[in-house]
């Protein structure tokens, strides 16, 4: 499954996961493994994104500056809206001890 002109990685893995996820539950349907169609499912995505990367890897193809900026905004943006970071990370700043009394 090759990239669209135009088309963005995420879209691009979008695709492919809907694809594959499809083929997948084909297989469930015709009575195969859910567990051995789940792992060959993995593998082909992995192996689908992988090959862009790979490929530019070989031939050496570079990005731009401005390109790598984008990106790394885009990243950026998408990891900001996460969320809250989780609830058993503390802040070091400042210690109590296990009844809440504040250490000094």
């Amino acid at each position: 499954m090759r990239i669209k002109p135009n088309e963005s990685i995420a879209d691009w893995a979008k695709r492919v996961h809907q694809y594959e996820y499809g083929y997948a539950l084909q297989q469930v349907a015709k009575g195969q493994d859910v567990n051995l169609v789940m792992e060959a499912m993995s593998a082909r995505i992995i192996q689908k994104m992988m090959h862009p990367m790979v490929k530019a890897l070989q031939t050496g193809t570079e990005i731009s500056p401005e390109e790598f900026e984008k990106n790394k905004t885009q990243y950026n943006e998408a990891y900001a809206k996460r969320g809250p970071v989780a609830d058993h990370v503390v802040d070091d700043s400042y210690q109590t001890d296990q009844l809440g009394n504040t250490k000094d």
